[in-house]
């Protein structure tokens, strides 16, 4: 090897050397993938630890298993869902007629010392008061007691006579302790039926229909799929809110889009998000350390591109922590108020640090979200965004997002706070809304006509007794601003 030679290798090392210690965020490029399928029966929800089963002893029937975790504080549920999905009390299936008992076949040999428990309901419309709403429990049986059957009287508690439901619901959990169950132990649900009352094919309530959800999520990310999932269950039909694509700088990009829900009052939008996760846990949030880091660093950057509207916004965040404790953060966001690039285009946010805090962090947390404008909900779904190789960097920001024209200059003030800050602005200021370091709006202000500076006490909404940092969104007629505020005790 020349001079030359040793030279530009020399200068490869030590440029990669600098790109890997300025980039700790775990699959920052969005190159990884994992793909998960899971069976469910059709028509149904599942929660928790569910799997098919088929070791029922007698007919050829399948069913499912419900499977209680102590470690976890797992407590396994079920509930026949319809068209209203995920509303529980109405159109779960439809009926006819008026049952007098509904019959069930388990395997409750290996429930070990957990009672399972059923719930059983009838409406009518749209009416929330249920014609019938009954509770029962399924005891354990012993070790090779094999398939059993249990039928319980309906007892109508609906104040008018004569009134004949259209559709019902059957919920079922593993545990009655529903946060931390007694044991290991799992119950087998293979058939449900109403004796004396008739149901259509659509309920599924034999359990004999299945299909199959497949997820595809970016790994080391956990996403508002798996929330979904975890709040309300997987539903056959279900699709990805976190996909990969190829329309990308380089390799793959993950595409934030957002998806509608058929709900008892309408169409809801459901807001798609990620988070970096610590792979030893089951869940992730911004208030979770979740990656190592051996830096301090100074912004966080990356490429994005997409499309708004209807309110939404677009927010990349990081928290830093020391042990447990937030040090600093930074965040980006931005909302179809301003311009959204069509081309790739780079971002850079400065990180927000405890002034007190003159040590390296040790671990960070990365989220990206994109919701409406209050980071809850969502509001249009053809709101879309493209993200690409995110990095934390030791240099200051020297890129700032694209903002309209008529955007005013604001100013908070003093900053760090104790609490009290001024917010002014050189146009008219309509309304403040103060986000903490979780991507949660802690307070909302409207302001009066032609404001154009106010005063806010951070003090009752952070209720503060440390360091941390939070995100005054300044909004005008037609422009937003964005300001991080350090609040110290």
């Amino acid at each position: 090897m020349n001079r030359l030679q040793s030279t530009l290798f020399a200068i490869l090392c030590a440029t990669t050397g600098t790109l890997v210690a300025q980039n700790p965020i775990p699959n920052a490029g969005f190159n990884n993938w994992t793909t998960k399928s899971f069976e469910v029966p059709n028509r149904w929800m599942m929660i928790g630890k569910t799997a098919r089963d088929v070791s029922k002893t007698v007919g050829n029937v399948q069913g499912f298993r419900l499977t209680n975790e102590v470690g976890s504080g797992t407590v396994s549920f079920a509930m026949n869902v319809g068209s209203t999905y995920p509303n529980g009390l109405n159109g779960g299936f439809t009926i006819s007629g008026t049952p007098g008992s509904i019959k069930i076949n388990y395997n409750s040999e290996k429930l070990g010392n957990d009672t399972a428990m059923v719930i059983v309901g009838f409406t009518k419309g749209t009416d929330p008061l249920p014609l019938i709403l009954q509770e029962f429990y399924l005891l354990p049986d012993g070790s090779g007691a094999g398939d059993n059957s249990i039928t319980v009287p309906l007892t109508y508690s609906y104040p008018t006579a004569g009134v004949v439901a259209d559709s019902g619901f059957v919920y079922i959990a593993s545990s009655l302790r529903r946060a931390a169950p007694n044991s290991n132990g799992s119950i087998a649900i293979y058939d449900i039926s109403f004796p004396g009352g008739q149901t259509s094919t659509n309920g599924n309530l034999n359990i004999e229909s299945w299909g199959s959800l497949l997820v595809r999520k970016p790994t080391q990310w956990m996403t508002s799929l798996d929330a979904f999932e975890e709040k309300v269950g997987k539903m056959t039909g279900q699709q990805d809110y976190i996909l990969s694509t190829t329309d990308a700088r380089s390799g793959l990009a993950t595409l934030l889009t957002q998806r509608t829900i058929n709900t008892n009052s309408g169409v809801e939008v459901i807001p798609s998000w990620m988070v970096t996760r610590d792979t030893n846990l089951a869940y992730a949030d911004m208030g979770t350390p979740s990656f190592p880091v051996t830096q301090r660093y100074n912004s966080i950057r990356g490429y994005w591109k997409g499309t708004l509207s209807g309110g939404d916004r677009a927010t990349v965040m990081v928290n830093f922590f020391h042990a447990d404790t937030l040090v600093g953060s930074g965040m980006f966001s931005q909302d179809s108020k301003t311009t959204v690039p069509g081309n790739y285009t780079l971002f850079a946010e400065n990180i927000v640090w405890d002034s007190r805090f003159t040590l390296t962090p040790t671990k960070a947390t990365v989220g990206v979200f994109l919701t409406d404008s209050t980071f809850q909900t969502a509001s249009n779904a053809s709101s879309q965004i493209y993200l690409e190789d995110l990095w934390l960097d030791q240099n200051f920001a020297s890129a700032k997002p694209m903002v309209n024209n008529k955007t005013s200059m604001v100013r908070c003030y003093p900053n760090p706070t104790r609490g009290l800050i001024q917010v002014a602005a050189e146009e008219p200021i309509e309304r403040l809304v103060v986000i903490n370091a979780a991507g949660q709006v802690v307070t909302s202000v409207l302001l009066p006509e032609n404001t154009r500076q106010w005063s806010l006490d951070l003090t009752d909404a952070t209720n503060q007794h440390s360091f941390g940092v939070y995100y005054v969104r300044i909004e005008g007629p037609y422009w937003s601003e964005t300001l991080p505020v350090a609040v110290q005790p």
